[in-house]
């Protein structure tokens, strides 16, 4: 108990010298509250979340189904300062996980961080953010009789992951704008024996803007990585992606932003059975559309190259959602949501499943849910939602259906 006060009051004063994390910030939002100290803004939250799954570990290692309760308690608070033009943001949020049976799997999450962003006169603004992650990785399946630590093949993993990210972006003569970026993630186990996943990664960027009208932008993007494993070298990995596309205002009928292009990763060292240097299509597409002041319809796509957490291993990960959420006419304060989507990875190397085989992973996830909102005053929401996941994957390890229904209060002052 001792040593978890230390780490997140230490999460906390690492925040306020550093500034930290949009992330976090959206997590709830700022709430509507008047809170103050002279200029400096104060936001206390605190959310209470009910979940019933009759899969919680997701058949993991082809295990059977096992159901349970799990209650979520989410403490946090948010200081904003402005400052003319310029403001100062920092918060803390946790989100504390018990689980009726098998409490052996009960877990918290911490973040804490905050932001510096500027605007200065002539176009100029710049942001210095970061954030400070303490959780776990949950454990897979219960808990077995006689194994712990590294023996434990379902373990959780606790781990420490630190966010840096700089951006400056100018707008000049007209309609053009440039920016560039730069963003550190560090990744790292807590435990010497799970150090193959502690990663580090360093992210270099640019983009160029033109005004194709008041609301809407054509962009040329480029991003570059290189990500290295703590001691996992034949890991290591270079990045290119490369889009073309479009942007949209906030406050356009059509908002969010639609990238195509390409994306490349490069290993550094040769691993036989693995495609060390490969190219694919890429794209990042988050698009709202407000059919109506009632009615909003959003659409996610992605194409990207990700690694896998268990084994490191690089695959295709292909994302197509669609949502739709309605504010009822008749009484504001309620809305109603639902999505669909489908997600497809395609692993580009061979590993071990439980049945022993050595196979190349393909998975095939079909998920979807619908919930409804109450607004019981503007810094009170209850929510009821209801999701479900169908995950076909030709390893056993993976292959799993889930039910999940939550219940949740928030207070966001």
């Amino acid at each position: 108990m001792i040593k978890a006060a230390k780490t997140s009051f230490m999460a906390l004063i690492v925040a306020l010298l550093l500034a930290a994390s949009p992330a976090m910030a959206q997590t709830e939002g700022l709430g509507p509250g008047n809170i103050k100290i002279g200029p400096l803004e104060i936001h206390p939250s605190v959310g209470l979340t009910e979940t019933y799954s009759d899969n919680i570990y997701r058949s993991y290692d082809n295990e059977p189904k096992e159901s349970g309760f799990i209650t979520t308690l989410s403490p946090g608070i948010q200081f904003l300062l402005p400052m003319g033009s310029h403001s100062f943001q920092i918060g803390y949020r946790a989100d504390i996980n018990w689980f009726a049976d098998n409490s052996e799997t009960n877990y918290t999450k911490q973040v804490a961080g905050g932001a510096f962003n500027f605007a200065f006169p002539g176009g100029l603004t710049f942001t210095v953010s970061d954030y400070y992650t303490d959780s776990v990785v949950p454990r897979k399946w219960k808990e077995q009789p006689g194994l712990s630590g590294a023996s434990d093949p379902y373990r959780e993993k606790p781990y420490k992951a630190n966010d840096l990210r700089v951006k400056a972006k100018y707008k000049f003569v007209d309609r053009w704008a440039a920016e560039v970026r730069y963003g550190n993630y560090n990744y790292e186990y807590d435990e010497s024996y799970d150090d193959s996943g502690s990663y580090d990664r360093n992210l270099f960027g640019g983009s160029i803007y033109y005004s194709l009208t008041a609301k809407t932008d054509i962009l040329v993007d480029y991003n570059y990585s290189k990500v290295d494993y703590k001691i996992s070298k034949e890991s290591d990995n270079q990045n290119h992606m490369a889009y073309i596309g479009l942007s949209f205002d906030p406050t356009a009928k059509v908002r969010g932003y639609l990238k195509l292009g390409m994306a490349e990763k490069k290993y550094e060292e040769t691993v036989a059975g693995r495609d060390d240097d490969f190219t694919t299509f890429s794209s990042l597409v988050n698009l709202g559309y407000n059919m109506s002041p009632y009615d909003i319809l959003s659409l996610k796509v992605s194409r990207v190259i990700k690694e896998d957490e268990d084994t490191n291993a690089p695959f295709y990960e292909t994302d197509v959602s669609l949502g739709y959420r309605h504010i009822f006419a008749m009484n504001e304060k309620i809305s109603m949501n639902v999505n669909v989507g489908y997600r497809k990875d395609k692993f580009k190397e061979s590993s071990i499943d439980v049945d022993s085989l050595s196979k190349i992973r393909d998975d095939d996830k079909w998920y979807g849910g619908a919930g409804i909102e109450y607004a019981l005053q503007d810094w009170i929401n209850l929510s009821l939602q209801y999701t479900y996941t169908d995950n076909q994957s030709n390893f056993l390890r993976y292959d799993y259906k889930e039910n999940r229904v939550f219940l949740r209060i928030a207070v966001v002052y």
